[in-house]
């Protein structure tokens, strides 16, 4: 029975069963999808989820299916293609940082933004986790929390991908001019998404992308005049594209 295992295993990775009848304790490499490769003689006992590499009379090394790109018999061929990162099921991390380009009352409008990402990797195809930001508008700051959700399209070295955030936010005044007491100052819905390209390293990726922003903030505040005082009440909907780069790893 571990030998009908074995052969639907090297089937699964492209070998045929030609190559397992030579298998036993010859020396193999194995390519991980996360970029490393493993040398050492493949054993015949096959496990529920991995396989065995013998590399002397004392060590072995347990490789889970999951983590294999492929099983390489002999020396590596000159034209061997080079591996590359891929996100492996388990906690990821992003960082990001970009610009926020809208308008105001004095015309156009470029303001900094610096977010991260930390979650779980289900696929490179869906990954998700829990935001926390700093955004920077005219006269605002905010602080959004949010959920995310994110993952390639495609699994190539240079692969697009998509993302979409929502969540809430605190929000404060970036200015308090003289002559303004805040009575409220609150934020709101928080929500961004968008599409980019995610660039694959050896042990990490790069990360260009575009997307929509939307930050709710509400203030409410005195303002002292010559002769009078004004109460004054805010509710914005601000609107914001965005420009990122970010790493992933």
């Amino acid at each position: 029975m571990k030998k009908i295992l074995f052969v639907l295993l090297m089937t699964t990775f492209g070998l045929s069963a030609s190559l397992y009848a030579q298998s036993e304790n010859q020396e193999v490499i194995v390519f991980l999808k996360n970029g490393q490769k493993i040398s050492g003689k493949l054993q015949l006992s096959i496990y529920d989820d991995h396989i065995a590499l013998a590399h002397d009379s004392l060590s072995q090394t347990y490789l889970s299916f999951q983590s294999i790109k492929k099983i390489h018999f002999g020396n590596v061929p000159e034209d061997e293609p080079a591996t590359y990162f891929t996100h492996q099921r388990g906690i990821f991390h992003l960082t990001n940082l970009g610009l926020q380009i809208g308008d105001n009352s004095n015309g156009a409008t470029t303001t900094f933004t610096i977010h991260t990402v930390n979650g779980y990797v289900f696929s490179p195809h869906l990954m998700v986790g829990v935001g926390i930001g700093l955004d920077h508008y005219d006269g605002i700051r905010a602080l959004p929390l949010y959920a995310s959700i994110q993952g390639i399209i495609t699994d190539r070295k240079v692969s697009p991908f998509y993302f979409a955030n929502v969540g809430g936010s605190w929000a404060w005044p970036g200015n308090r001019g003289s002559g303004i007491t805040y009575e409220r100052t609150e934020g709101g819905l928080f929500a961004h998404g968008g599409l980019g390209y995610q660039i694959n390293l050896a042990r990490s990726a790069l990360l260009f992308s575009g997307g929509y922003k939307i930050q709710q903030s509400d203030f409410a505040y005195n303002f002292e005049g010559w002769q009078s005082e004004t109460f004054i009440e805010e509710k914005r909907l601000l609107r914001r594209a965005t420009v990122t780069v970010g790493f992933t790893f």
